[in-house]
């Protein structure tokens, strides 16, 4: 991943009764789903000593993530992803891409 590469954060906290059956769905599907959207370069995840999941999902480039994200591919990912919203403690997803400087604008009064 370069700095000036879009990603997607996705962090997830099951209920502790759930965990064992997030992971292995997080790892066996869930994982196994986003690496088919076309447009993410690399994906990377764990877990936190306290339980929750990480997944870094690196788009190839600024113009893939609006075709990754509108993808078939996306949309079935998401919605192996929606059983699980009431077991979650938290689910948070963050999107982080480069901003180019905007101009400046002054005023007279």
């Amino acid at each position: 991943m370069t700095p000036d590469q879009p990603f997607l954060l996705l962090r997830a906290h099951p209920r502790a009764e759930d965990r064992d059956e997030f992971r292995r769905w997080f790892r066996d599907v869930h994982l196994r789903d986003t690496r088919a959207v076309p447009g993410f370069s690399q994906i990377e995840s764990g877990e936190t000593p306290g339980g929750t999941f990480l997944a870094i999902y690196s788009f190839e480039s600024t113009e893939a993530v609006q075709t990754a994200l509108a993808s078939p591919q996306a949309a079935y990912a998401r919605g192996t992803l929606e059983p699980w919203a009431s077991r979650l403690e938290e689910l948070v997803i963050e999107m982080f891409a480069p901003v180019g400087l905007m101009p400046l604008y002054s005023s007279r009064s």
